[in-house]
């Protein structure tokens, strides 16, 4: 049952996958302008970010299922609006609709992800949770463009983004149904650790004789810089690759599959993690392929280059998703807050980068975003690497 329940967070970001897509290729192909298309993930996000970060205080183990179920019919409302609306531009107001829905659906899901497993408070089960949640939603994400260019860019390149749109009318329908089951489910785990949940300060300890460090903070650095990245590939790349590499849109969603793809199973292989989420150089490593991604993301002329350059990527995104949730089930009575957090710069980075890659485009050269998220990468891994040396030997 539990993994039917890890399933969750993959169905919602193949549904994100989709609709990430769809709207900044809608806008790409009316040839609209770079910031037009970019400020598609932006509508999102803004709302995302607020709502992850208020959603945070709120959210506890009891009533995350409730949460969740309001946030997937505000998600089915924002879907149908999205299929009935042949202008492009009011893509934006159901783009804010869906940031409202999802934004509800990842914090309350992390507070409740760990009681899937008989343990909750172990390494192992940090390692498990982690790997598990992560390559669910990346996986998830990864087949949304993936789907995209099987139905629209293969199937039927003009009417394909409404078939697509219908998948995503099913996928959260069946979400509401599974919140049924779920919901019975995390009342009869609840009532199981009663006594734990009476005795916060017992289970404190428990969590300070385990003896991890609290290194979120490095987390966050190396997560910053790449959901800057991540933001810009999934709202510019659709207009670069249309506009300046000329690849059709098969190509374009299997090069946005790729990155999400591959993090996933980097996540996964993360299962039995005991302690390189607290050392640099694993960060270090993948922080160099994600510069070298970005840098043949600006010159490739191919798809095969372009898909080569997304793995490279995936690498270093499967890292630090890793990493980025498992400190925040590590640091056992922060979750919450730390999810929250989390989330908040998921949705904040997707609110400024597309925009400001955008921008750049229209007022410098094309490549121009792919050298400023170079700098930035390069800045925020040598920070990770500093916070995290003290560690190295751990």
């Amino acid at each position: 049952m539990k993994y039917l329940f890890y399933l969750l967070p993959g169905l919602l970001n193949l549904v994100m996958g989709l609709f990430f897509f769809i709207t900044a290729k809608r806008m790409a192909d009316a040839n609209l302008s770079s910031l037009a298309v970019t400020a598609t993930m932006p509508m999102w996000a803004l709302i995302y970010a607020v709502s992850s970060f208020i959603i945070g205080k709120y959210a506890t183990r009891s009533n995350a299922v409730k949460i969740i179920f309001v946030s997937q019919v505000i998600l089915l409302i924002s879907m149908l609006g999205l299929l009935f609306s042949p202008a492009v531009k009011l893509q934006y107001l159901w783009l804010l609709l869906s940031g409202l829905g999802t934004g509800l659906f990842f914090t309350p899901f992390q507070t409740v992800v760990k009681l899937f497993e008989k343990v909750e408070v172990s390494p192992e089960t940090f390692a498990k949770s982690a790997s598990t949640y992560v390559f669910s939603w990346s996986f998830g994400q990864g087949c949304g463009p993936m789907a995209a260019a099987l139905v629209w860019g293969a199937f039927d390149p003009v009417n394909g983004w409404k078939y697509c749109y219908v998948i995503n009318i099913v996928i959260v329908l069946w979400v509401l149904i599974s919140l049924i089951f779920m919901q019975k489910f995390i009342s009869k785990r609840l009532a199981e650790t009663v006594i734990r949940s009476e005795q916060s300060a017992s289970s404190a300890e428990q969590v300070n004789t385990i003896g991890l460090p609290d290194v979120m903070k490095s987390a966050w650095v190396l997560a910053f810089g790449g959901f800057l990245a991540i933001a810009v590939l999934r709202s510019y790349l659709p207009d670069f690759a249309t506009k300046e590499l000329h690849l059709p849109t098969s190509s374009q969603g299997v090069m946005l599959a790729l990155v999400s793809i591959v993090q996933a199973f980097v996540a996964l292989s993360c299962f039995k993690a005991k302690r390189f989420p607290f050392k640099p150089w694993a960060g270090l490593f993948t922080g160099i392929c994600a510069c070298a991604a970005l840098a043949i993301l600006a010159f490739c002329t191919s798809s095969i280059a372009a898909w080569g350059a997304a793995t490279l990527f995936g690498v270093f995104s499967g890292v630090f998703c890793f990493n980025l949730t498992y400190h925040a089930l590590a640091n056992y009575t922060k979750s919450a807050r730390y999810a929250a957090v989390n989330e908040t710069i998921v949705g904040g980075t997707a609110v400024f980068a597309p925009i400001a890659a955008g921008l750049i485009a229209d007022y410098s050269t094309p490549q121009m975003p792919f050298y400023v998220l170079i700098a930035i990468l390069i800045i925020t891994t040598l920070i990770f690497c500093k916070q995290t040396w003290q560690y190295r030997k751990f």
